[in-house]
């Protein structure tokens, strides 16, 4: 799945330079992917290690060296380049005490709507970051749950996420930015593993095409209905039938790449178009290529110099783990 990982990244990378897709924001519909993507392996590496020893730490220690350290490469950059001047509305506020926590902690971030410190992000995109790490902090407790009820729970989630539809509540905070309103997605793709799920899961899959059909149709929009709706429909089957394909030699390893690099391009993009001095919406096909390749080229770097060596110093940590996917 590292291809589809990488092209997600891309979009993400695309709507930040301002390109929509029939009026769409494309970058939200990645995140949404993504979600499922992270319910999903998520949700396999639990099934693996929770009959180990030590099993909730070495899932906390994996979550953990694969999130923070390009992170923290990418935060640093970030600084450094506002300490030189960057230009941004990222960049805006001059930051305190409170400002530094709230990014070197990462969650918080998944509240900058309650908090108003959006003004210094030193890497924008990770409010996502941090909504995946609050389910990472739920999955293991979520994965224990019988069918029934964690079955009730998506049904709790789906309550949050359709009253934020009909506007009774934030749209763009419930039904896409915090977790109460978008769990159902990160658990739908775990679920996926469990067939008793399954027939439900195609019910929720069904409704929620029906709903993205409506929308366009009726061109009813509300930030970011369409996009999240679009994103449960496609990422469903394309999850589904990734599952079923089992790349082989150089493709595989082509595969793998790609995944190794897709978080970076995502931590990246940020400081690149700051490096590069660029002021979004940048419309232009040569602006998404030479931002596209610096990314690459960083998370190249940050996967290799820094997530890497950092993983093989501290492997023994999760030692018993199964080979960690992305």
């Amino acid at each position: 799945m590292g291809s589809l990982r990488f092209v997600l990244a891309c979009l993400v990378l695309a709507s930040h330079l301002g390109h929509s897709v029939s009026g769409l924001n494309p970058g939200v519909t990645a995140v949404v992917v993504f979600y499922l993507l992270a319910g999903h392996v998520v949700g396999g590496l639990w099934e693996k290690w929770r009959s180990q020893p030590h099993a909730l730490r070495q899932f906390y220690a994996d979550r953990l060296w694969r999130v923070l350290p390009q992170y923290y490469a990418a935060l640093g950059a970030a600084a450094l380049l506002w300490a030189a001047g960057a230009q941004s509305p990222f960049l805006a506020l001059a930051p305190g005490p409170l400002e530094w926590v709230i990014n070197l902690v990462v969650l918080p971030l998944a509240y900058f709507m309650y908090t108003g410190k959006e003004g210094f992000a030193l890497v924008p995109p990770a409010w996502s970051l941090a909504v995946e790490i609050q389910f990472y902090l739920l999955a293991p407790w979520l994965a224990g749950l019988t069918a029934a009820r964690l079955g009730g729970a998506i049904l709790a989630s789906l309550l949050v996420f359709t009253a934020a539809q009909l506007q009774w509540l934030d749209a763009d905070h419930f039904g896409y930015r915090l977790l109460p309103g978008v769990l159902f997605i990160f658990l739908a793709g775990a679920g996926l593993r469990r067939p008793a799920l399954r027939p439900a899961l195609l019910a929720l899959w069904a409704v929620i095409v029906l709903y993205t059909v409506l929308l366009r149709w009726t061109g009813h929009y509300i930030p970011f209905n369409q996009e999240v709706a679009l994103g449960v429909s496609l990422g469903v089957p394309v999850l589904e039938g990734l599952r079923r394909i089992q790349p082989r030699g150089r493709l595989k390893a082509f595969d793998e790449q790609l995944a190794s690099l897709s978080y970076g391009v995502f931590l990246w993009h940020f400081p690149v178009t700051w490096l590069l001095e660029l002021n979004p919406p940048i419309l232009t096909a040569g602006a998404f290529a030479t931002v596209l390749g610096l990314a690459t080229a960083c998370a190249f770097l940050s996967h290799h110099g820094v997530e890497r060596p950092l993983w093989r110093r501290f492997r023994h940590m999760t030692a018993s783990a199964p080979r960690r996917p992305y």
